[in-house]
């Protein structure tokens, strides 16, 4: 049995969505570490229903699932988000996921793109005592470029600000074996509806 709840973000003229994400996320990404269960597992995984990497978005609905109705209110998203509601954000209900409406599993991971090209010289020419233009030469240019959506996130050790690359996939109904601090797993699915 899965259970979920909602936050919806309002986004407004003068506040863009993307801001909303990184804000909300951040608090999100504290929430989820502060309800690790006794053996220290989080319980609770994220879900974005308006998801697409097409045009790469992740909407304004993040869906957070948990096997057990009591995972979700151990979470305590009404304290967590406080500052943000109800002008910002909308936090629904803890429910029970509808089976009937149920389209399968998917898992949600970190997508991390390979290092830039000047990322890559600079560890070059670091390690071999050479320039790094000499040790750009050395680097073919990446073609590939990354088609998911993704969070700005800021770093709250090194105050870095990332890219947070969300992937979908399908998968099969595996049981919850936990969730990343970002509410993230390879191999715990959610349910997709």
């Amino acid at each position: 049995m899965w259970f979920y709840q909602e936050v919806i973000l309002q986004p407004t003229e003068d506040i863009a969505i993307s801001f909303l994400w990184a804000k909300v996320y951040r608090q999100i990404h504290l929430a989820l570490v502060n309800s690790k269960d006794a053996q220290g597992v989080i319980r609770c995984g994220v879900a974005f229903p308006e998801y697409s990497d097409v045009q790469p978005t992740l909407g304004r609905t993040l869906r957070l699932l948990a096997p057990e109705a009591s995972d979700l209110q151990r979470l305590n998203l009404a304290d967590a988000l406080t500052r943000f509601a109800p002008d910002y954000v909308k936090i629904t209900t803890v429910r029970q996921v509808p089976i009937r409406k149920c389209k399968g599993y998917v898992t949600y991971s970190r997508y991390q793109p390979e290092a830039t090209v000047m990322q890559k010289a600079r560890r070059y020419a670091k390690r071999h005592g050479i320039s790094i233009d000499m040790a750009k030469t050395l680097f073919p240019t990446a073609v590939r470029k990354t088609r998911y959506p993704y969070i700005q996130l800021e770093s709250m050790t090194n105050h870095h600000r990332f890219s947070l690359f969300i992937q979908k996939q399908e998968a099969v109904e595996h049981p919850c074996e936990g969730f990343s601090a970002y509410g993230f797993s390879r191999r715990s699915s959610v349910p997709d509806f």
